[in-house]
């Protein structure tokens, strides 16, 4: 699952939503709201990878530790 989507305003134009924290997400303080459909699309995908990159540096560092959940 995607952390970060391109969602349709009911203005028609699109905007970035932050589905974990479920807020319209931020750059650099600015909204991501009022955008094209391709740069809602492309902003999306690029702050999903930087959400994968943190993890695996996180992950290779020993910050973070993977724990699988077991069904008893």
């Amino acid at each position: 699952m995607n952390r970060f989507v391109a969602v349709q305003e009911p203005t028609c134009t699109w905007s970035v939503f932050d589905t974990f924290d479920d807020v319209p997400a931020q750059v650099g303080g600015v909204v991501l709201v009022g955008l094209e459909e391709a740069e809602a699309i492309e902003m999306a995908s690029a702050a999903n990878e930087q959400c994968v990159l943190r993890l695996r540096r996180a992950l290779a560092a020993g910050r973070l530790r993977l724990v699988a959940d077991r069904v008893a």
